[in-house]
């Protein structure tokens, strides 16, 4: 079986509000994430994914922790990240596979169709 592994960024403003992308593709919200490239570190790899998907730079404030799962024959392992956008790239090119770059209230969130149901715990978790 292959491996995935990455990682994802729990990012949330002084309003308490989190950040969350949606995929073009599978038309759902999530964390910003994805797949550890050569040579980088996972918390490298959260900071350039967050950039790619939504043109924040951000500061990775400390580890959350290890989500492991098996996708299409993958075993999947994503490294979650508690983070702080520093600021907004204007000029970054969001990935094309990026719909929408939103924050969303608690309240909002639950309204949400998401890629992964399971990280809303993680996000409640935080919020409160």
């Amino acid at each position: 079986m292959k491996q995935w592994i990455g990682s994802a960024a729990l990012c949330i403003n002084e309003k308490g509000e989190t950040l969350l992308v949606k995929n073009r593709d599978v038309q759902r919200w999530s964390l910003p994430s994805g797949g550890l490239e050569d040579g980088e570190t996972l918390e490298q790899c959260c900071q350039r994914e967050v950039l790619e998907e939504t043109g924040y730079r951000i500061s990775v404030n400390q580890r959350l922790h290890i989500k492991q799962a098996i996708m299409s024959n993958y075993q999947v392992e994503t490294h979650y990240f508690l983070a702080k956008c520093e600021e907004r790239v204007e000029t970054a090119r969001i990935d094309s596979d990026i719909e929408e770059v939103n924050w969303w209230s608690l309240q909002e969130l639950e309204r949400l169709d998401h890629a992964f149901p399971e990280d809303l715990e993680l996000i409640r978790r935080w919020l409160k």
